[in-house]
């Protein structure tokens, strides 16, 4: 059986794709990747790519240049970057969220739903960042593969 998984949000995983595409041209030579070739990969609005590209240079992961010739190249380098770095980056709030309708006021269980879940959410969201925090973006890189412009 073959395991699917879905996040809440994929700005987590565009950001990644982002940051992946861009060490990927770097590799071939690119200085800096412009966000409508960036898209292209990602396959979604140059509009959102700026967005995230926003978020990943104001976290100090991304270098931006603007004009012609401009785009992003990665901060630093891509072993010292971590996953949990992009998250914490893109992501807002928990990657689990409280029930978010009203209480009965006259039920214990509905007035303590988030008091007993406040460990468990924080638990997950702990492991999850560990996790994240021990993979490098290089990794993927790699997993993928290039073709230098000399080769």
């Amino acid at each position: 059986m073959e395991y699917k998984y879905s996040m809440k949000s994929s700005r987590f995983a565009v950001a990644t794709h982002i940051l992946v595409s861009v060490e990927y041209a770097t590799r071939s030579g690119e200085v800096f990747q412009p966000s409508t070739a960036i898209a292209t990969s990602v396959n979604t609005n140059p509009v959102f790519v700026r967005e995230l590209l926003r978020k990943l240079s104001k976290a100090k992961l991304v270098l931006t240049k603007e004009g012609k010739g401009g785009g992003a190249q990665l901060a630093r380098p891509a072993n010292a970057i971590s996953l949990a770095e992009i998250y914490r980056a893109v992501e807002e709030g928990p990657l689990l969220k409280h029930n978010t309708r009203s209480k009965d006021p006259c039920c214990p269980v509905s007035c303590s739903m988030n008091m007993v879940l406040d460990p468990v959410v924080s638990e997950v969201e702990d492991a999850m960042l560990a996790i994240l925090k021990e993979r490098k973006l290089s990794e993927l890189v790699n997993q993928i593969g290039y073709k230098s412009k000399s080769a």
